[in-house]
């Protein structure tokens, strides 16, 4: 499979609007970071994770022309956002189906209902929503998805499997059960937003606990805010660890 990271910034992108700092003025593409998302392909399916904020960008940057499922995190702004964009992503114009929990498919129920409903023959629906467990193991297209419950400060986020690489954004705690699923993780694509204690993020320190706990082989930092600098994570992170950065691929 290929996971290609389409977005790896945190919910106010890099570089922020009116920031002067190094990292918002730095000339490396690396540090230039749209909201965080990635698409995930076999041979036959793609799948996108979240429809973020920069979407449209994204698609653009990525040449992506379809998609054949969306599968949603959570329901906070820079994850959902860029759902009108999805129009322009499904085969024939038929809805896309769309895997959440619970309490996202009632938030975008009620903001977004039209992605999901025919109001008019002028505005089809774009969405079918599926509403999934925390935990549940299920087929997209030809690929196995197994979702894991994560805390993200006061509500709960789903992470996602895909036999070796796990994908878990926007968590600052792990259930034990979760870890039980993370089980055989040989690529960990992680939530890492500072370097310091975040109320609702993964920090720098929490991650390395989680790290030496899962074992993975390659841990890929996303989520990433303007105080995260690339060249200087490579320089100061072990080798199994790495910072992620826009438009970056990873085949297993």
């Amino acid at each position: 499979m290929k996971f290609t990271i389409l977005g790896c910034g945190g919910s106010n992108g890099v570089p922020e609007v009116g920031c002067e700092c190094v990292v918002c003025k730095s000339e490396n593409p690396k540090n230039n970071r749209t909201r965080v998302s990635i698409l995930v392909e076999s041979d036959n399916t793609k799948i996108l994770i979240d429809t973020s904020t920069d979407l449209r960008q994204q698609a653009l940057n990525n040449k992506i022309k379809h998609v054949d499922a969306v599968l949603y995190t959570h329901d906070h702004a820079d994850h959902v956002a860029g759902i009108d964009d999805i129009k322009l992503l499904s085969k024939d114009k038929k809805p896309i189906p769309a895997y959440m929990d619970e309490r996202t498919h009632t938030f975008l129920m009620q903001r977004f209902p039209y992605i999901f409903r025919q109001f008019s023959p002028l505005y089809p629906p774009r969405l079918t929503p599926n509403i999934i467990k925390t935990d549940e193991n299920f087929m997209v297209g030809d690929i196995r998805v197994q979702s894991l419950p994560q805390i993200h400060g006061g509500i709960h986020s789903l992470g996602f499997k895909f036999g070796k690489l796990t994908y878990s954004t926007d968590l600052n705690k792990i259930p034990e059960l979760s870890y039980k699923l993370l089980e055989g993780t040989e690529v960990w694509i992680l939530d890492c937003m500072r370097y310091y204690w975040m109320p609702s993020h993964a920090y720098l320190e929490l991650i390395l606990n989680w790290v030496a706990r899962v074992n993975p082989k390659l841990t890929v930092l996303t989520h990433m805010a303007h105080t995260m600098e690339y060249d200087e994570l490579k320089r100061i992170l072990p080798k199994h660890i790495i910072p992620a950065y826009d438009g970056m691929v990873i085949d297993l």
